[in-house]
């Protein structure tokens, strides 16, 4: 592979990361369950990076793992939208 189609590939990689990185943000402050969310996700977390299926991680992968879903547990529950809200202001 020349360097541009590689470099052409990493740029779809980070977009795409960046794209489902703004949907699980989303998926997540909405969440009609939030806390059982944000709990089952540190559970999985662990569950992943030390079980069976981390086997075959690098400790390097594991830590951007570990920090990528610290970074969306830091997202706060959305306060509730209703769209009636505007109507009743009228």
């Amino acid at each position: 592979m020349h360097n541009a189609q590689l470099q052409n590939d990493l740029d779809a990689i980070i977009a795409t990361q960046a794209g489902l990185m703004a949907i699980v943000a989303s998926l997540m402050a909405t969440h009609p369950q939030y806390e059982r969310l944000q709990l089952h996700l540190t559970g999985l977390l662990e569950i992943l990076l030390t079980g069976a299926a981390g086997i075959t991680f690098t400790d390097a992968q594991r830590q951007q793992a570990r920090e990528f879903v610290e970074t969306l547990q830091q997202l706060q529950k959305a306060p509730p939208i209703d769209p009636l809200q505007s109507l009743l202001d009228l």
